[in-house]
């Protein structure tokens, strides 16, 4: 399987760019746009996830190389990541296609129906970026077995309240991120400390994997 290298980044001029450490690539990453931005966060945001790279570079035989946002590794099997205003100009030959090669398009319309969810994840991922050098393996593993009956951030935090708040918070929102635990809040209202969470049993894990 190819996979693909972050090209250099050649800044326009006054572009904004949005400095981010990625926990699932455990390295900065440089997005310059807001879309890519709330596009990232998806990706993070998202479990079945587990590689991607920002401005992917492109097979040599598939000739040149179309604008892309991000490859991805999902539920096992690539994808490439355009704007929608890209897709259509996007030159998929018959090469590429033997390959397996496929290209998705993101709209808009895609990032607003998960608004909220975005917004969350770019509240909640700092807390990850903040402590990586940490190891809350342990702390981690205590949560979610506390959230086998759904539950709130802020009893999370009461019930180990050895612990610091934040460290708790931390541990909670990195088995979030893990998929060890699921948030439905997270989808519908912005997070807080009332927030509910819940363990996903071992059976679900096992069907989506």
């Amino acid at each position: 399987m190819f996979e693909p290298v972050a090209l250099p980044l050649h800044r326009l001029p006054k572009q904004t760019l949005h400095h981010v450490w990625a926990p699932k690539l455990r390295r900065p990453v440089l997005l310059t746009s807001q879309g890519q931005l709330r596009l990232w966060a998806m990706l993070e945001a998202n479990p079945s996830v587990t590689r991607y790279c920002e401005r992917p570079s492109w097979p040599a035989e598939c000739g040149p190389r179309p604008a892309l946002d991000f490859w991805v590794l999902r539920e096992h099997q690539p994808v490439w990541l355009a704007s929608e205003e890209l897709a259509s100009t996007l030159p998929i030959q018959d090469p590429c296609q033997q390959q397996g090669i496929v290209v998705q398009s993101v709209t808009t319309k895609n990032l607003d129906s998960h608004r909220v969810w975005i917004q969350n994840w770019l509240s909640l991922l700092p807390y990850l970026s903040a402590t990586s050098s940490l190891n809350l393996d342990h702390l981690g593993k205590q949560v979610v077995e506390f959230f086998t009956r759904e539950s709130s951030i802020d009893a999370a935090e009461r019930h180990f309240a050895r612990d610091d708040d934040v460290l708790v918070r931390t541990a909670v929102i990195a088995q979030l991120h893990a998929g060890r635990l699921f948030s439905g809040d997270l989808l519908t209202r912005p997070w807080d400390l009332d927030t509910r969470v819940v363990r996903i049993s071992s059976e679900v894990r096992r069907a989506s994997q």
